[in-house]
């Protein structure tokens, strides 16, 4: 997996910034106080400071190797030189020396860090190990910083996820995904989206399919990112259990959704439509690059010229009859005839599926831009089987993102 980790924003201010009140900063009253600072280490940090807020970064490192020059050093001092040190790096944008510094503050005995600073000391060094793909040492801090007071932030406990994946622990990346993602559904928020990518990468690597494919499942029903939706729907006509009208429920979906078909699937959609003698779609497919089924055209004109005074026989026919002749209208571009046909077949009742019926209506609701009743309808219907359940649930998901689509801004996240 490509890391999709991003360096949070660290500035030279970040230790050092700009002296407000004298060198040093004064804790809060009710703060622990930090151990004591060697005479020789602290006079030369606090050249340091002034010279990094100056800016003069060759001044402020020849500070910072004068206080290493002290021969009484405490760990607490020397973790104070790594993350001034640091800090000036930063300064200079010399991400690769600031990480040598964070790591060795990382490394550090934990019981010389105060308990106010490991937070501060485990992100920093985190965040620098990630993007030097140090990902033995990422991990290491990632579950130092993870047992830190205060706790990290949502996005940094993504980050967390993410070092655990990088460094090979793909059990506690999915464990520690699947947790952060259970945290946000709680506040009612989306999952994050490294989260996501994370807990799909970790499961594919733990050769757990069905776990990946439910959270891909869950990535498009939150984002809406058509390359998830290209992936997902893929999958969807590989799906064990998968009925012949499913194929076609699926084969609709994806060319409402995109226009488009694979050839490969163009030619499965199109050969189960002839079979079913849903002419229309067969059509459609045929278009789209489909191949090794008869051609369907001059059967749908001839079908399409009896097509009307088929329509006005439903009035006197079945359920069954009536969705039937409504799935043909769909294929054939009537949508609203397919939507009153589906309509009458449930009323009539006697279809062979009892869902069929809400489905049709479903999915001509959609194609005439009708999305939230599209929703309604869709989420009327209880299907047992395990592959039709997920058709529906894609079809669901996408009139949802139709009747509600994301700002643009959140759209180019």
């Amino acid at each position: 997996m490509t890391s999709k980790y991003l360096l949070a924003t660290l500035t030279a201010g970040l230790l050092l910034g700009a002296a407000t009140g004298g060198a040093w900063a004064q804790p809060k009253a009710d703060a622990p106080k930090p151990p004591p600072i060697t005479k020789g280490v602290r006079t030369a940090l606090g050249a340091a400071q002034t010279a990094n807020n100056a800016k003069d970064y060759p001044t402020a490192l020849a500070a910072i190797a004068d206080a290493n020059k002290v021969s009484d050093r405490t760990p607490y001092d020397d973790l104070m030189i790594h993350r001034f040190s640091m800090s000036i790096h930063l300064g200079m944008n010399d991400l690769d020396a600031a990480d040598v510094d964070a790591e060795a503050a990382g490394d550090i005995d934990p019981a010389a860090i105060p308990d106010t600073d490991k937070s501060s000391v485990y992100r920093a060094a985190l965040q620098l190990a990630m993007r030097a793909k140090h990902y033995d040492k990422a991990i290491k801090y990632a579950k130092l910083y993870e047992a830190a007071t205060p706790p990290p932030s949502a996005s940094d406990m993504a980050t967390i996820a993410q070092a655990l994946y990088d460094g090979g622990d793909y059990a506690g990346a999915a464990a520690l995904a699947q947790k952060n993602m259970d945290a946000a559904k709680a506040a009612g928020k989306k999952p994050d989206r490294s989260d996501l990518s994370v807990m799909m990468s970790a499961q594919v690597k733990l050769n757990d399919q069905a776990g990946a494919q439910q959270t891909l499942e869950i990535s498009v029903s939150n984002y809406n990112d058509p390359d998830d939706w290209d992936q997902l729907m893929g999958v969807a006509l590989t799906t064990k259990g998968m009925r012949d009208i499913d194929y076609i429920y699926m084969g609709r979906l994806m060319i409402l959704h995109a226009g488009k078909l694979s050839a490969s699937d163009a030619s499965l959609i199109g050969s189960t439509a002839s079979k079913e003698g849903l002419y229309g779609d067969a059509v459609q497919a045929e278009k789209l690059g489909g191949t090794g089924f008869p051609p369907a055209d001059a059967k749908a004109d001839s079908d399409k010229k009896t097509f009307a005074a088929q329509i006005a026989a439903g009035t006197k026919q079945n359920g069954q009859y009536n969705v039937k002749t409504g799935e043909a209208a769909y294929g054939y571009g009537m949508f609203s005839d397919a939507e009153n046909l589906g309509r009458a077949a449930k009323t009539k009742g006697g279809a062979a599926d009892p869902t069929e019926p809400d489905m049709l209506v479903g999915m001509a609701q959609a194609a005439q831009g009708k999305y939230a009743d599209a929703a309604t309808t869709f989420a009327g219907i209880n299907q047992s089987n395990a592959a039709s359940a997920r058709v529906i649930r894609l079809w669901t998901y996408f009139v949802k993102s139709k009747a509600n689509p994301a700002p643009a801004t959140a759209a180019a996240q």
